[in-house]
């Protein structure tokens, strides 16, 4: 099996010496081939909402929609599902977000949002924020603020960085009404550096993921709302990550009060990842725009596919029963509590944050508060070790650069909430053994 593994199967982004045998799921845990009982930290990729076991009821209704039509190309036909899964969604949404589209992935979902905003505006250039990532296809790349997007350059073009409102070098002032005050300036000149009526759109995530989980200061999403009503531009909140109950509200941008994007991308959380799904969620305005010009520029084989739609419609009933939205809101002051007091603990701790189920450390190598490696590097030895280390343990999370991440499945008990953070408290000693005088 191992041989098949290295000899035949592309991974992305890296290419591990050893990967883990996955048998089977239960609740928080993956179990491999070899019984092995592994507590899911991370939720696999931010993705899985309802944890390892499928609830049977998911499982009875895509069973019943592959046996009644398992494929209708979405362009021509419609299937009772797509338009059950419409209405749920236009329900659970706010505002005036009535209006969707299914990709099969957030990527996808961030291409279509990016083709049509140009459309609807007739303009070309699109704003997007460095510290930011909004998946792996060209458009989307090309958004994307962090390192991933080097292979895919020269990109897009008509795509203009801005600068995060909190920058890894650098602070914008002492409070979060100076530092959205800064950012929000220095975006207007930059708009008005690159024509205001020349922009289509402002892409951002509503709270930033992998690059930190950072919530906006306050008054930053709203500013940029703000912005974007002047001139007529798009706002595209990518929710790709942090929509679905992760930040402990229904969506990230929420955490911003009066804020309704004119679009929003989904996937990972709608339907757990239990299939490829992705969605766009457009506000009446620009659907009604497009009814009269129907070409958004977008379209796949497997948009709406029936399956992968009755996944996410049960899903996301159980959701709302089994209310994950506040069981992440419950569990964040546990998870402030264990992250807080591990971090006053352990020197190699920088920082750490969380809002909801969504929460990282930041690790430093010295009491100078220097990371123990920029964003852009491999994981350094160290870091390498302590994940082991964690795995060894019995618990999985993700890590990068100066950076690990505490982002369980939402169906999480504090109890075994609590456990997971035991197993980090135990092993980041090897980080502390790690630091330099």
């Amino acid at each position: 099996m191992d041989k098949v593994v290295q000899d035949n199967m592309l991974f992305t982004w890296a290419w591990p010496k050893t990967v883990p045998h996955i048998s089977h799921g239960e609740g928080v845990y993956m179990v491999t081939t070899d019984g092995k009982k592994i507590m899911d930290f991370n939720s696999q990729a931010m993705c899985s909402h309802h944890g390892h076991t499928m609830d049977p009821r998911i499982i009875q209704r895509v069973v019943k929609q592959m046996e009644e039509i398992a494929y209708v190309y979405p362009g021509v036909g419609v299937t009772p599902i797509r338009v059950q899964l419409t209405a749920l969604l236009r329900d659970m949404f706010p505002g005036d977000l009535n209006t969707f589209t299914f990709p099969s992935s957030g990527a996808e979902a961030v291409e279509a949002a990016l083709r049509a905003a140009r459309i609807y505006t007739g303009r070309h250039k699109v704003f997007s924020s460095y510290r930011s990532y909004h998946g792996g296809t060209l458009g989307a790349m090309a958004v994307t603020g962090d390192q991933r997007r080097w292979t895919s350059e020269p990109g897009d073009p008509s795509v203009v960085k801005m600068m995060p409102p909190q920058p890894y070098s650098l602070s914008w002032g002492e409070t979060e009404e100076e530092i959205t005050s800064k950012c929000l300036t220095l975006l207007k000149e930059q708009l008005m550096y690159e024509g205001p009526t020349r922009v289509a759109a402002i892409i951002v995530e509503s709270v930033v993921g992998t690059n930190g989980v950072v919530k906006p200061p306050a008054g930053y999403l709203e500013g940029v709302r703000a912005l974007c009503d002047e001139y007529g531009i798009v706002m595209i909140c990518d929710e790709v990550m942090a929509g679905f109950g992760r930040t402990g509200k229904l969506f990230g941008f929420m955490h911003s009060p009066g804020v309704v994007p004119d679009m929003v991308t989904f996937a990972k959380g709608v339907n757990g990842a239990y299939l490829p799904l992705g969605g766009l969620a457009l506000r009446d305005p620009i659907a009604d725009f497009f009814r009269k010009n129907p070409n958004t520029g977008y379209g796949s084989t497997y948009n709406a596919h029936p399956a992968v739609l009755a996944s996410a419609h049960e899903a996301l009933l159980l959701l709302m029963e089994k209310d994950l939205v506040g069981n992440a809101k419950r569990l964040e002051p546990v998870m402030i509590e264990c992250m807080e007091a591990i971090a006053a603990k352990h020197p190699s701790v920088k920082q750490c944050r969380a809002m909801g189920l969504f929460g990282i450390f930041d690790i430093q190598k010295n009491r100078k508060g220097d990371f123990i490696a920029d964003v852009i590097d491999p994981l350094p030895p160290a870091m390498a070790a302590f994940k082991k280390a964690l795995y060894d343990d019995g618990l999985f999370t993700l890590a990068r650069g100066h950076v690990f991440y505490t982002n369980p499945p939402l169906v999480i008990t504090e109890e075994e909430l609590r456990w997971g953070f035991s197993i980090i408290d135990k092993n980041l000693t090897i980080l502390d053994e790690a630091m330099e005088d």
